[in-house]
Parts: structure tokens; C-alpha cells; sequence
């Protein structure tokens, strides 16, 4: 007796029936109390970024380690973080210590390292918000 896949939330492709479904190919990627926000938090106060302010940017090197079916990021190896561009102006204030991530997903073949995470909307509002976005890729670093 063949089996077949059976995907029970799976999406379905515009025709009726026999349509493959399409499969997630991507990880959630989330952060832990451990992920080391305070490294990213200097990186921004270098680049004179305060409270409220939100830019686009690309972070290099961050970590992925593999947990859960997901992938943890850590901002621990952070070296660089290029400014690409202003969104919002900031209103002075102290940039918040804890992260968030917003929308970040990583492609299912990615192995856990070091990568450059290129494009990605950085906010400091209540927290440092990492959000991405149709542009948002991951590059390994080298």
C-alpha cells in the first residue's frame, strides 16, 4: 500500500483540486533572554540612534542556532550595523534594552552560523523591534 503526504493546514494552489499544497520553506526565528540585546543596543547608540527612531538596516555577523523547529538569533557576534536608511526620527530618548522580533523567518535550508542579516527594519519604540520584510534576506557570513 503507497502512502501519501497528508497536509491537514496545508494551502492549496488556485485550481480546484488535485493543486499541490504549498509547504512552508522557512523557520520562525525568534530571540531568547539570552540572545545578548545589549550588544545590538550599543551597536545602535554608536550610530547615534535614539528612542522612536526607526531605519532600515543589515546587521553582520548574527548567530542562528537551531531549537524547536525554529532558529534562535543572537546578537552576540555583532560587528557591523550599516545604516541604509531613515524611516522616522528619533526623539532623543534612551533606546530600550530588550528586543523583539517581528515577521523574521529564515529559508528552511539555512544551517545554524554565522549570517549577515541584510535589510531589516530596526525600531526603538518600548523596544528594539527587528521586522522584516520583502526585502529581508540572510547572507553567510565569511
Amino acid at each position: 500500500m503507497e502512502r501519501k503526504k497528508f497536509y491537514f493546514f496545508a494551502k492549496f494552489s488556485g485550481d480546484k483540486g488535485g493543486g499541490q499544497p504549498e509547504v512552508s520553506e522557512s523557520k520562525e526565528v525568534f530571540a531568547t533572554a539570552s540572545a545578548q540585546p545589549h550588544v545590538l543596543r550599543e551597536k545602535m547608540k554608536e550610530k547615534q540612534l535614539t528612542h522612536g527612531e526607526t531605519i532600515t538596516a543589515s546587521m553582520s555577523p548574527v548567530r542562528l542556532e537551531a531549537a524547536y523547529g525554529k532558529m534562535v538569533l543572537y546578537f552576540c557576534p555583532l560587528q557591523t550595523l550599516e545604516v541604509l536608511g531613515t524611516i522616522t526620527p528619533g526623539d532623543g530618548g534612551d533606546i530600550p534594552d530588550d528586543v523583539v522580533l517581528e515577521k523574521l523567518t529564515v529559508p528552511s535550508e539555512h544551517k545554524p552560523g554565522l549570517y549577515t542579516l541584510k535589510n531589516v527594519q530596526l525600531s526603538s519604540n518600548g523596544s528594539i523591534q527587528v521586522i522584516a520584510n520583502a526585502e529581508t534576506t540572510w547572507e553567510a557570513y565569511s
